[in-house]
């Protein structure tokens, strides 16, 4: 063999096991490489193939060139390993540049040929690429159907690698989708494998930082959210990997303009523009556009925003993404109903533009953002009946990831549509009755004398009277039946929001948070486990008047275990349940002791210098369920315990317990007791039983 050859053989071995630290110079390298090997041999094939791999993220459309040489080349050395690898290089180029039916065929193509080899391994990868095109094309839930079956198989081969990179793409999809803790697990797991496999130096690993970073600005972090991006960028500056650099700038833009800085978002944008453009790469740059129109939209700037939407629309048709056709249509409706030119009906037209595609997409987030936007625009547009029914859409999307927001805003518009509608109702009926008495006393007048017509008319007036005697006594009866069923939902709203106190969500966020900045994984699953059976819990019976003793003594104990986590175990409870109390049959309001329970923990133990206790107790006194609190916290004389005429929750509890009594037509009452040291309360509920 000459010995050029062997120079390049071992130059290859060595660029395919430790490559090379900057992708320019790597370009420079192969091409160098590529100019030695004339003879069109397997060699010179490897090289090609290389080529077109390092093109796809700098010019893949020079990268889509030379694939098809390396196939050609591969055919007529009938080098099946080598054309497959040609194949799936190829559609990577063709992701690229938004060629999505070429790239998905590119990638069964070379499927075929690994599955005839029994290589599992290399069909997982190709599996994984065309998730990424799914992706690309808005199909979130088809994308996670292939990352999972990738994952199946790394995880049969024991990759951990690549087990990991499959657990960032999943977690991406499911951000996506809305599905924010499924999210964050998948991306702690990928994160922890890097970790364990010493792999922080991997441009993976970057990545799934900045795909942290991209869910704490859902979450509205945007702090922690922009030292993510940053630590993302450095990384990709550092290995000169330009799209990573661009897809961080592009993020850190977004964070500025959470955080209300849209002229420097804008000039994030920029520069990630700029980056796109010199790789060809049209989804990026479209990207960059629609970020900076919504920077404009941030500003009030509506007309220089448009041009924006305008160009990326035709874009992202031509790409088949349905999630950022969504967006821009849901922008595009917020200037022209915003803007200076306000153009309701082309609002509207854009918004319900943005559902459908935000449905197809499978996004419930963008599906609510439109939903709202449009019922917002309906009720300008006094259309309050539309309104109503796209509000109500929205909130039922709203609470599949955030349960209870807005439903006083869904009752509002409730209450100005049925109004509407009932002042249309009584009108027509006021006018049909009119005309046809109208028409009685003129025939009256034809067929009878004057005395007989003033007979009639004193029957007639006499029956007028006493229907609307009737009538009115019905709509007084209507209106107090109206106006305690108003009371029984406003009571129910309050409760759930109540039983879903933002404070206390924030707080466990923060402090899952807290355990994941020291590093205590574990400590941060098992409170992450518990909060999202918690929440998951109280939205299985929020929609519930009566749940079981039983299970809401579950919910009441996860929710003080949570509570006991955040104040690092500074309390000990305990329920006692009397044996002739049959927890299984016995019926009460979902966490009607909840919060008289928070109170005894931030208001009585958490004030206390040394351990507390929290006594929970049940017994069944004449024909009443006695449900007894008891704390020996610092108490109501000593501490900040709110549990009086002020109190929130003793306000809505109290509500909850007229309407029970109310109902029952018993007298439930509570009692509360200032103790020595702490402090007692003590619930009467009316007994109900299941069976």
């Amino acid at each position: 063999m000459p010995l050029y050859r062997i120079k390049v053989l071992v130059l290859l071995f060595f660029l395919s096991v430790l490559g090379l630290s900057a992708q320019h110079g790597k370009i420079d390298s192969l091409n160098s490489l590529l100019e030695k090997t004339v003879v069109k041999d397997s060699v010179r094939l490897n090289v090609l193939n290389e080529l077109v791999y390092t093109y796809y993220s700098i010019d893949p459309n020079t990268g889509i060139k030379l694939s098809k040489e390396a196939l050609r080349l591969g055919f007529e050395l009938e080098n099946h390993k080598a054309i497959a690898t040609s194949y799936a290089y190829q559609g990577h180029n063709y992701s690229a540049i938004g060629e999505d039916s070429l790239a998905l065929d590119s990638y069964d193509r070379a499927m075929e040929i690994r599955e005839k080899n029994n290589n599992l391994k290399a069909v997982a990868r190709l599996i994984y690429n065309k998730g990424l095109v799914y992706f690309n094309e808005s199909d979130y839930a088809r994308a996670n159907d292939n990352n999972r079956k990738a994952y199946v198989i790394f995880e049969k081969e024991k990759d951990s690698f690549l087990m990991a990179k499959m657990l960032n793409s999943i977690g991406i999809n499911y951000m996506y989708l809305s599905q924010y803790p499924k999210a964050i697990k998948s991306y702690l797991d990928a994160k922890r494998i890097y970790e364990d496999l010493n792999l922080t130096g991997d441009k993976q690993y970057a990545s799934i930082l900045s795909n942290i970073g991209l869910l704490y600005a859902r979450l509205e972090k945007f702090d922690e959210s922009e030292g993510y991006q940053k630590q993302a960028l450095d990384f990709f500056k550092e290995n000169d990997f330009q799209e990573g650099v661009a897809n961080a700038l592009t993020n850190l833009g977004r964070v500025y303009n959470d955080k209300g800085d849209s002229k420097k978002a804008i000039e994030s944008y920029k520069q990630a523009y700029d980056i796109m453009e010199k790789n060809s790469n049209e989804r990026g740059m479209a990207s960059a556009l629609t970020n900076t129109g919504i920077a404009y939209v941030e500003m009030g700037d509506y007309t220089e925003a448009i041009p924006y939407f305008n160009k990326t629309q035709k874009i992202y048709e031509k790409l088949k993404n349905t999630n950022n056709l969504a967006i821009v249509y849901r922008n595009l409706g917020d200037c022209y109903a915003l803007g200076e030119d306000v153009n309701f009906k082309l609002a509207e037209k854009n918004y319900e533009s943005s559902f459908q595609f935000a449905k197809e997409a499978g996004s419930i987030n963008l599906q609510f953002n439109a939903l709202d936007q449009l019922a917002i625009l309906q009720v300008k547009m006094g259309d309050y009946k539309r309104a109503y029914t796209n509000k109500t859409k929205a909130v039922v999307l709203r609470d599949s990831f955030s349960s209870a927001e807005k439903k006083e805003e869904i009752a509002l518009l409730e209450a100005d549509y049925e109004y509407e509608k009932e002042k249309s109702e009584l009108q027509s009926d006021y006018e049909k009755k009119q005309a046809v008495s109208k028409a009685e006393m003129a025939r009256q007048n034809l067929m009878i004398t004057g005395l007989s017509i003033g007979a009639l008319l004193i029957v007639l007036f006499s029956t007028v009277a006493f229907q609307l005697y009737r009538k009115r006594e019905k709509v007084m009866s209507e209106k107090k039946l109206s106006e305690f069923k108003t009371k029984v939902a406003e009571t129910e709203l309050k409760a759930l929001r109540s039983q879903m106190n933002p404070h206390f969500i924030f707080n466990a966020m923060n402090s899952i948070s807290d355990y994941m900045a020291k590093n205590d994984v574990k400590t941060a699953n098992n409170f992450l486990i518990k909060f999202s059976k918690l929440i998951r819990a109280i939205l299985e019976s929020s929609e519930k008047k009566w749940i079981s003793l039983e299970e809401d003594i579950n919910l009441t104990e996860l929710y003080m275990e949570i509570e006991s986590l955040r104040l690092k175990d500074k309390f000990l409870h305990s329920f006692k349940v009397d044996d002739n109390v049959d927890v299984e049959n016995t019926m009460v309001p979902p966490l009607i002791l909840q919060p008289f329970i928070e109170n005894s923990i931030w208001h009585g133990i958490s004030q206390k210098k040394t351990m507390g206790h929290i006594d929970v107790s049940v017994k069944i006194e004449n024909q009443f369920l006695v449900c007894t609190v008891d704390d020996d916290g610092v108490g109501r004389k000593n501490g900040t315990n709110t549990m009086g005429k002020t109190s929130m929750g003793l306000k809505i509890t109290k509500n909850r317990l007229d309407i029970i009594n109310q109902l029952k037509k018993e007298n439930g009452s509570i009692h509360m007791f200032d103790k020595k040291e702490g402090f007692r309360v003590e619930l009467k509920l009316p007994l109900e039983l299941q069976f």
